[in-house]
This record gives structure tokens, sequence and C-alpha cells, in this order.
């Protein structure tokens, strides 16, 4: 992919190598869905899947910014005329370096958009990084991640936490990361199963997650702390919940039914945590069908083109569990396969979503990788 940019690169800003290569993994979460807002547990990891940013300083007095492969191009110094993924650029620029002045910016790679695989996390943690090193900055690898959550909230108005920017920022090959979204702490955690592959099933739905409900979920998590905080005011967040608690408060239906799936939704992690230290998949993949009929029932992001392929892979005796990953309403689905059978059952699932809504599903490999990282 890297000499397909270069190529690019030198055809679109001349005989100059960029003076900045950066790799930045889309992310996978095993599990922990909508949890990090609510200062509670993931379990993510890095992909193998990335964006490349290559960037240069400008001799011209114009930013000259371009999306390889939404074969878009920005030529302004004009903000409000900014793209939708140039946004997340801006916002990067603004908060890391705003007297840093023009620049030449290329980003390309293999990782789908809009998927569910965060990459516009993956966009704003590699141009964080990109412009750490043309500046000669000395943030921790933590500090970049925590400003580019701060770009995801602060400009773009995505109310999220700090998981994905974690992932992409500290993973480890072959591993997830046990993170604990209040205390920031963090420890590595073995993923690979014997025998088993993790697949992600691409629904072909794609989402902004600004245009959903997601922020609303997280208002109605807002909503049901302060509801039960009156009852109990030890609680400082969903984290701290119980199911006896959301029992004992008289709350709208909804607001329970939000409070209640973040809640087993904690308990899961730690559950697979467990699992995957035993190297236990068949206790994996039920917490895999558990989180899917609580994100489809109590949190609804769900939508059917999630639901048939989640459904139809956890109704197969090899395949351990599924689930949707992700934001919601639409992105794609995670499983948990044995290795033998996944040719055939690439094969029946795509027949099946095929008739059921006339789209073929991308199934896309991966291996658990290394967080960002500049190239030499």
């Amino acid at each position: 992919m890297l000499p397909i940019l270069l190529d690019k690169w030198h055809h679109s800003f001349g005989k100059l190598s960029p003076a900045i290569i950066v790799r930045a993994p889309g992310r996978v979460n095993i599990i922990g869905e909508h949890t990090d807002y609510n200062n509670g547990w993931v379990l993510p990891g890095a992909m193998s899947r990335s964006l490349y940013i290559l960037i240069s300083k400008s001799t011209s007095p114009n930013n000259h910014w371009i999306a390889n492969e939404l074969d878009e191009e920005f030529y302004s110094n004009d903000s409000s005329t900014l793209p939708a993924w140039a946004k997340y650029i801006a916002g990067a620029v603004s908060i890391y370096a705003p007297e840093i002045g023009p620049l030449q910016i290329l980003i390309g790679g293999d990782l789908p958009i809009g998927a569910g695989m965060s990459s516009s996390s993956a966009l704003t943690c590699g141009i964080l990084l990109a412009l750490q090193e043309l500046t000669g900055g000395k943030e921790t690898k933590e500090e970049i991640a925590l400003l580019a959550s701060r770009v995801e909230r602060e400009v773009i108005g995505v109310q999220g936490g700090i998981m994905d920017q974690y992932a992409i920022m500290m993973s480890q090959p072959d591993h997830v990361m046990l993170l604990d979204c209040r205390s920031k702490e963090y420890r590595h955690i073995e993923a690979n199963l014997e025998d088993c592959k993790w697949v992600l099933i691409n629904t072909k739905v794609k989402h902004q997650l600004i245009n959903t409900d997601y922020n609303q979920r997280a208002l109605e998590c807002t909503q049901a702390v302060k509801a039960i905080q009156s009852t109990f005011p030890e609680v400082e967040s969903l984290r701290d919940v119980t199911i006896k608690q959301i029992a004992a408060v008289d709350l709208p239906e909804n607001i329970s039914q939000r409070a209640r799936f973040v809640v087993e939704e904690n308990e899961r992690v730690l559950q697979m945590v467990k699992a995957l230290e035993k190297k236990d998949a068949t206790c994996a993949g039920r917490l895999l069908a558990e989180s899917h009929e609580g994100l489809k029932t109590l949190y609804e992001v769900s939508c059917d083109e999630l639901d048939h392929l989640a459904d139809f892979a956890n109704q197969q005796q090899d395949v351990h569990g599924a689930r949707m990953m992700g934001g919601g309403f639409g992105g794609c689905v995670i499983c948990l396969i044995k290795k033998t059978a996944i040719p055939d059952f690439e094969k029946s699932c795509a027949a099946s979503y095929m008739n059921r809504f006339g789209l073929k599903p991308d199934f896309i490999h991966f291996e658990l990788g290394q967080g960002a990282e500049r190239i030499k």
C-alpha cells in the first residue's frame, strides 16, 4: 500500500519525499461496547489494517490535503469548506499545532471507512502523531490518545470515550487491551484462541456517528446516573451501579434499559478476560452472543443488517459467537469462528445476506497488531 501512496505523493506534490510517514491502525473491540464513556471497562485491540499519513510543511500559502481512497482533495485555508474527513485533520491541527502553517497531507490505506473500525480515530491519532514528529513534541502515547479524544469531543462533537484512541496508540501484536476508562490503567491480554480466528463481517451499511443516536445514548446514560444518584449519592457513573440499584429507582423504561445494558456489559468484559486467559472459546462466544442481544434489545443501537449477520453466525455450530461491533447503526459484526469452518461459513453467510438484503458482505480477516507508529 505504501509504495502506491508514495507514487501518489510525488504525482501530487513533486519530487520531494514526505517529511513524516505515520501508520495508524484501525480498532477492533472484542467486547465492552458503549461502556467507555460510562467510565467502565473495554477490551479493544489494534488491527493489522491501517491508515497511512504522509505529511510535510508546505511552501504554498494553502493547505493541500488528499484523501486517496475517497478521491477527494482540500486545497484551501478556508475552514468553512472542509469536507467531513478534513475536519478531523483541522481539529487535530487546531489543538496540537495551530501556528504550524500550511501542510501537505496524503492519507490512504486499507482500513474501511464507516464500518465501525474507528477510521476517524485512526486518522485523528495518526495526524497528531505526525504533527508531534514534525514539530519535535515530547508527549507520551497516552497523552496523544487523550488529545485525540479531545478533538473528537470538542471539535467533531462525538461524545465518546477513550477506548478507540488508547487501542490505536498503545496496542501490542496478538493482544487486546483491558482498559479501565476511569483510571486509564490498562494491561495487555493474549487474545489468540487455539484453532479459532476473529473475523469481521462488514454489513456495507455505512454510518457517521455524529448523524446517529450515538450522542443520544450518552445523554440517556447521564440521565440514568442523575436519577440513581438521588437514591444512591455515592454513584458517580454507571460503572458504580448494580442491577439491584436500577430496580430500586423509578426510571423511565428506556433509561432503565440503557443503564442495565452498561452494567451487564461491564461484567461481560471482566468475564471475557477470564475466558481468554483460560483459552475458553465456548465461554468467549457465549459472551459475544449475550452482548449482541443486549445491544439489540436494551441499548437499541443495532439494525436489521447487523442482527441478520449476528443471528446467522450465532446459529452455526462452528461459530463460537458473534456480535455487532462499534457505535452501531451499521458497520461490522465480529465473530469467533473455528479456522477450518471459515470458508464454508463465509459462503453460506454471504448467500443468506444476499438473499435478505441484496448486498454482498465483506469478510475482513485481520491480525491483532501494533499501535500507531512512525515509518522510518
